[in-house]
């Protein structure tokens, strides 16, 4: 029994003494943490893309309702890559009559494009971004005069 004991003891302790292959085992189960960290930190920067998309895309819809312009159109231009996933909506001053110079405001609500948990779409709750402009609105263009140089002439 005495024997059996200390075969153990000394198997074991050769065997906790024998470190090779510890690195790669230590390797192989920390990558995935490393990679799980760099998705999340890749999502909060499509969350912050998003927002600067969204800006831009309410900016160029309030300068095209304040212009009468196609505010659909600009809002679209605006923000590329959010087919389906884009909405705008006037909320105040929409649209410009003639001669006002009150303000027009403009929201647009995109939906953040998925990296992690893809099934979540499945489940209707994407994470959606909304941002706002206000532009006063202008007055329509004054009728350009077509005036031919050749017929100016000093007096």
């Amino acid at each position: 029994m005495q024997k059996q004991r200390y075969l153990i003891i000394k198997a074991a302790s050769a065997l906790a003494g024998n470190e090779r292959g510890a690195a790669i085992i230590e390797y192989i189960g920390f990558f995935p943490l490393v990679l799980l960290v760099l998705v999340i930190a890749w999502q909060f920067v499509l969350v912050g893309y998003t927002g600067i998309i969204a800006a831009g895309a309410a900016r160029e819809g309030a300068r095209a309702a304040a212009t009468r312009e196609n505010v659909d159109r600009a809002v679209r231009n605006a923000s590329p890559g959010f087919d389906g996933r884009r909405w705008w909506q006037p909320l105040a001053g929409y649209p410009c009559s003639d001669y006002s110079s009150h303000p027009v405001t403009i929201q647009v609500q995109l939906e953040v494009p998925h990296v992690l948990f893809p099934f979540v779409g499945s489940l209707g709750n994407y994470p959606k971004v909304t941002q706002r402009a206000t532009v006063r609105c202008e007055p329509p263009p004054i009728a350009r005069v077509d005036v031919n140089p050749e017929r100016m002439r000093e007096v």
